[in-house]
């Protein structure tokens, strides 16, 4: 009686139950399009479609051996019709994601040890921003478009407060993250043809492109071009201290990549670590500028992470591909500080294979 009398106590409830009917309304395909810009999502969203089809494709007896590369956006670009003419024998199945971290791969192989799907090797990455816990730009992609709620809630400990906040504030309630605007809709409502259509079409389009080409595929508008020596300069400063200054090592992203390695040898897959290649102003100023590192103390980001990488990998007989530190590797045509243009894409994919079947011979011996 007590509760039918306080009627106006459900108030606030039905009020949070009413938006949050709304939200989910929004993100509907033929309506976030009216607002939304970004494409980055379409790739996690390819992604369950992608390991349907590798189960499939592992199923075949005739089949080529599988390469499985979790990435990120310096990852998307690989074009499997190349490694089919100069590695026959081989494809790639792409997970790599814009904003891919750590925590996202644990998931997918959380999922691959669940279902006994074992493909001829994992590739894992090693990026150095991933591994600071105070950047000041932080990356939340995996938050936001490809971890499940039930994956953050098992593994608690390893989030932060801020990850937790996020979580909760982009997953319950995702217009918080598209932010709808007004004049946006209104252009779009306005003029289909030029803005509504043309978008939706180059959703359609990526998400056509990334079944096709195994998850890789060319984002429209992104990594297009070699940026002029001058304004690499510039990019490179801009990412340096936007993810990396100050630089305080997080063990919860070692854990998390630890753990998907270990997965991978239950399965019995042989694996390794990448740390692709980054600009050459970039790298110059991870391995010479000093910034704080935690407790007081100063010291490059280079000394203060690499360091670690390297014990990790001495102790758990994990080999490391370090493409920064490698003299034979020479393209460096940058899009940004951080993402090798497609130019540089065919002497990529050569690094990996060239790696990948050295640990295979390696491996029959």
């Amino acid at each position: 009686m007590d509760l039918i009398r306080n009627r106006y106590l459900f108030v606030p409830f039905l009020v949070v139950f009413l938006t949050f009917c709304l939200d989910k309304l929004l993100l509907l395909e033929n309506v976030h399009t009216y607002f939304s810009k970004s494409l980055s999502d379409i790739n996690y969203i390819q992604k369950h479609q992608l390991y349907e089809d590798l189960k499939v494709y592992l199923a075949n007896k005739d089949r080529d051996k599988v390469l499985v590369y979790f990435g990120n956006s310096r990852a998307l670009l690989f074009d499997n019709e190349y490694i089919h003419k100069k590695y026959p024998g081989w494809v790639m199945f792409n997970f790599s994601v814009p904003g891919g971290k750590p925590d996202y791969v644990l998931q997918w192989m959380e999922v691959f040890h669940k279902d006994n799907v074992k493909p001829d090797f994992f590739l894992f990455d090693h990026s150095v921003e991933m591994y600071n816990s105070s950047a000041t730009l932080k990356v939340d992609e995996t938050l936001t478009n490809g971890l499940n709620v039930s994956f953050v809630l098992k593994h608690f400990s390893l989030f932060s407060t801020d990850d937790i906040s996020t979580l909760i504030a982009k997953r319950m309630f995702r217009a918080y993250q598209y932010r709808p605007k007004l004049e946006v809709i209104l252009a779009r409502a306005k003029n289909k043809e030029a803005f509504l259509y043309p978008y939706r079409e180059l959703r359609n389009s990526l998400m056509a492109n990334l079944n096709k080409g195994k998850g890789s595929a060319m984002t429209p508008g992104t990594h297009q071009s070699v940026l002029p020596p001058e304004l690499l300069k510039k990019s490179a400063i801009g990412d340096f201290h936007s993810y990396l200054v100050p630089f305080h090592f997080s063990d919860q992203v070692l854990n998390f990549t630890n753990q998907s390695l270990e997965l991978a040898k239950e399965l019995g897959v042989p694996s390794a670590v990448i740390w692709v290649r980054l600009s050459l102003p970039y790298m110059d100023h991870i391995r010479n500028l000093k910034v704080s590192v935690g407790n007081g103390k100063e010291d490059t980001v280079y000394h203060d992470w690499y360091p670690r990488m390297i014990e990790y990998h001495k102790q758990n007989g994990v080999p490391f591909w370090n493409m920064n530190d490698d003299t034979n590797y020479t393209c460096n045509n940058f899009s940004d500080a951080g993402h090798m243009s497609p130019t540089c894409y065919d002497e990529y994919t050569d690094f990996i294979f060239k790696n990948l079947i050295q640990s295979f011979v390696k491996g029959a011996r």
